[in-house]
This record gives C-alpha cells, sequence and structure tokens, in this order.
C-alpha cells in the first residue's frame, strides 16, 4: 500500500470512500486527476497513493476489489463492483421499518431523512392497521429470502388449537398483511393443499435443499379460508356487541329489528369461539348447531371444575 506523508490510513480509506462516490456519480465513471484533487481538497500528488490505497482493499466476505487504473491524467472506476449505490429496501422490508419509524419518539425530520434514504422508490409501503412489531416474528427476513430465492422450507407452526409446534413441510409462496396479524400464504406439501400461517406462530424457519414446486395457490384471505375450510354456527348476538366486532368469519347477518340478530359464523377452532362467547357476557349465545351447543355447555362447566 502506497503511503503518502502526512496523510493517516484512517485518513486516507476515507478519501479513497469519497473519491468512489466522486467516480460513481461521474460520466462513464472517469475523472481527471486535477479534478478529483479538488473534490477531495487534496493535492494531485497525492491521487495515486489513494488510487492504489482503494486497489489494495477487499471485500471481507467475497474478496472483491475495487478495479480502478490511473492512465495519465485520467482516474477510470472498471465494473460496478465498487459503486457506491444508495441501499434501498423491499417493499416488505420498508414497510417493517415504517413501522418501527412510527413507534419510536424520534423528531420528523429524523425519520423523513432515514425513508428518503432507504424506502422503495416505486412504492409507498403502507402501515395502515399494524400492531406491535412482533406480528411479524422472529422468521420475517429468512422468509423474505425464501420467497425470494424460491426454496422449500420446513418450518415448526403451532395453531391455535395446538399446544406444541408439529413440524411442516412448505413451498411458501406470499405474505398477507391483514387487520389481525401477518400470514404466510404456503403450499403444505404433505396435505397438497394451500395453507395459511401466522408469523408470529413459527417457532422454527429452516431452508431444505431443494426448490419449489408450482402449485395451484388461490392466495385466500382469513374470510375466503374460514368459508372454505372452516366450521359454521349461528349466533344470536345484541346490536351492539356485533357493531364492536371485526371477526373475519363473520357470514351473513339477519336484523329482527328489535336490537339483536342471528349472525352466521364461520371458525377454525371450537376453544376460541367457545371463549368469544362466554367473553361476551351474555350478548351472545349459539342457536344452532346442537351439537356445538352441548360442547360450548361441557366446556363451560370444565372451567368451573378446574
Amino acid at each position: 500500500m502506497a503511503n503518502t506523508p502526512n496523510i493517516t490510513t484512517e485518513r486516507m480509506i476515507a478519501l479513497g470512500i469519497r473519491l468512489l462516490e466522486a467516480l460513481t456519480a461521474a460520466p462513464q465513471q472517469t475523472l481527471d486527476i486535477n479534478d478529483a484533487a479538488r473534490a477531495l481538497g487534496v493535492p494531485a500528488q497525492d491521487i495515486p497513493s489513494i488510487v492504489s490505497t482503494l486497489g489494495a482493499l477487499s471485500d471481507r466476505s467475497s474478496g472483491a476489489r475495487a478495479a480502478l487504473s490511473l492512465e495519465g491524467n485520467t482516474i477510470r472506476l472498471v465494473g460496478d463492483s465498487a459503486l457506491i449505490m444508495p441501499l434501498r429496501l423491499s417493499v416488505e422490508e420498508g414497510m417493517v421499518l415504517s413501522h418501527v419509524l412510527d413507534v419510536l419518539n424520534i423528531d420528523d425530520a429524523t425519520r423523513e431523512r432515514v425513508q428518503r434514504s432507504l424506502m422503495p422508490l416505486d412504492e409507498t409501503p403502507s402501515t395502515e392497521g399494524l400492531a406491535e412489531p412482533s406480528r411479524y416474528g422472529q422468521w420475517f427476513t429468512r422468509i423474505g429470502e425464501a420467497l425470494e430465492d424460491g426454496v422449500r422450507c420446513t418450518m415448526a407452526y403451532r395453531s391455535l388449537t395446538q399446544e406444541s409446534p408439529t413440524e411442516r413441510l412448505i413451498d411458501p409462496i406470499a405474505l398477507q398483511e391483514e387487520a389481525d396479524a401477518v400470514y404466510l400464504i404456503a403450499w403444505d406439501i404433505n396435505k397438497d393443499a394451500e395453507r395459511r400461517y401466522r408469523l408470529d406462530r413459527i417457532d422454527r424457519f429452516e431452508f431444505t435443499d431443494d426448490s419449489v414446486s408450482p402449485h395451484d395457490a388461490v392466495h385466500r384471505s382469513t374470510a375466503e379460508s374460514l368459508r372454505t375450510t372452516g366450521n359454521r354456527a349461528r349466533l344470536k348476538m345484541e346490536d351492539g356487541y356485533l357493531a364492536q366486532l371485526d371477526w373475519a368469519g363473520i357470514g351473513e347477518v339477519v336484523s329482527d329489528g328489535k336490537g339483536t340478530s342471528l349472525c352466521t359464523v364461520f371458525y377454525s377452532s371450537e376453544p376460541w369461539l367457545f371463549d368469544q362467547i362466554l367473553a361476551a357476557g351474555g350478548a351472545c349465545t349459539i342457536v344452532e348447531p346442537q351439537g356445538v351447543r352441548d360442547r360450548f355447555v361441557a366446556y363451560a362447566r370444565s372451567l368451573l371444575i378446574a
């Protein structure tokens, strides 16, 4: 590495980065040595040492080096490996960053500067309806990589009715934002069917050596999925209570004009439904089917015994 009197190694590297920035912005990534000296605020005779220093540095993980040439008074950056390009997040990453920036207690100027520097240029991520960051779970980044690379994966997943997670072999398809949670749409290989998995219920997520296969995926929402694969019950609800609900599985609603309504509700978990009925404190009751009514009574009694 060439040395220049009165310039420390740290200063030399800092000047090298500024030179890369100037070359990135220059036409054909080419600069006259005198223009480069003025841009860096150093004598022109120091430029060869800065170019030599840059050429000696390499990326720690890949070993890539900046390819610069100095011919006469012309400095040229060859190839794209050393271009100083702005970092841009994906739409999914931008969505998370937007939400975190909204949660943090930082001034508007700092928030706008971060967003302007990192957000995708072609799309503004929406954070409407996002709750706490834990909704993304601990595997959000890895799931994004699997979707981008088309990798078949294994995961340990705990559904609403399970006390412990079970192993799933899946082909990831897409991420889906809804009011209550973030879901991974994936094809369950063993069940040969599309399934939806809440990110905050994934306990482990790993890549396999296989790529995903084409599937006839339909990307159902929570409401559509419940209507297709869920259980069905008829409930009687007070209108004031009904107006407060945001259940995805609410179907047909018929009002009696006297302050109550009959509602068709689709659901995937009986314990969840029973807990909602108990929490309603009499404002919601099960009309049919009779089997669900009987199991609800048994469920309530078991809570008293416990």
